[in-house]
């Protein structure tokens, strides 16, 4: 079974903060080497039936959750490959994975707040067409983006928010932490509040010339309504979360 997302750590610093460390990783898959490379197999063929190219880039990891949650202001970065981040997470379908052997690869997430006080969700479009909503934002990939310090990982996000949904710095009033999440696929998401200057039509119309074709549109929340996605059913249940973490929001 794979955990149930959580939050981590809701009392968050600035990013800025926080320091970055190169560490060594702690993850050893020696117990699981053979039935990881079996995985991977599956992965590149599933992905070559279904026509996606698939590779495997380096993730940032992250080290030491626990002493973060105990008010570290360093973040102990190491990396790890696709191919186990993607076979871990076949093999925790399967069965009890302990913590030890979570990937615990990190992306960068953001709630996105438009001047008319929506909230602002990627749409995703499955294989066979049915649709999800996701949180705007995606992989700290080391081959993308080499993090040296915090503010690299609020690069990140910009940087995200502009492939996926064409906002740019200047439709940006301001950027802040909002909390470090567990998520059922293991990874942690450093979550980010984003406030727009411009409002929901003034955002629709650039998402046209959006540079990456990730997500198929975009889905729009009042508060009201984004308290129901603790109740939907979410394909990504961390967004079971998102009526807590709007409380983080200012």
């Amino acid at each position: 079974m794979m955990p149930n997302s959580k939050i981590l750590i809701r009392n968050v610093s600035e990013i800025e903060s926080y320091d970055v460390i190169a560490s060594e990783s702690s993850l050893n898959i020696a117990p699981y080497e053979q039935v990881i490379k079996g995985y991977w197999y599956e992965v590149i063929a599933d992905a070559q039936s279904a026509g996606t190219e698939i590779w495997d880039g380096q993730y940032y990891r992250l080290e030491n959750i626990d002493e973060i949650q105990r008010g570290s202001l360093q973040l102990n970065l190491s990396t790890i490959p696709y191919s186990t981040i993607r076979s871990l997470i076949k093999l925790g379908q399967q069965q009890n994975l302990a913590s030890c052997y979570f990937p615990y690869h990190i992306n960068t997430g953001a709630l996105i707040s438009t001047s008319d006080d929506l909230f602002v969700f990627g749409q995703k479009s499955t294989q066979s067409g049915a649709q999800f909503i996701d949180l705007i934002g995606g992989g700290l990939q080391k081959d993308e983006l080499v993090v040296q310090q915090a503010i690299d990982i609020k690069n990140n996000i910009l940087k995200e928010a502009f492939e996926e949904a064409n906002i740019t710095s200047s439709m940006i009033d301001w950027v802040n932490l909002n909390s470090f999440i567990l998520t059922n696929t293991m990874s942690v998401v450093i979550l980010f509040n984003i406030k727009l200057n411009v409002d929901k039509s003034q955002l629709i119309q650039p998402f046209e010339g959006r540079v990456e074709n990730e997500l198929s549109g975009l889905q729009f929340f009042d508060h009201e309504s984004v308290n129901e996605l603790s109740h939907k059913e979410n394909r990504l249940s961390y967004l079971s979360l998102i009526p807590k973490l709007v409380k983080n929001f200012s």
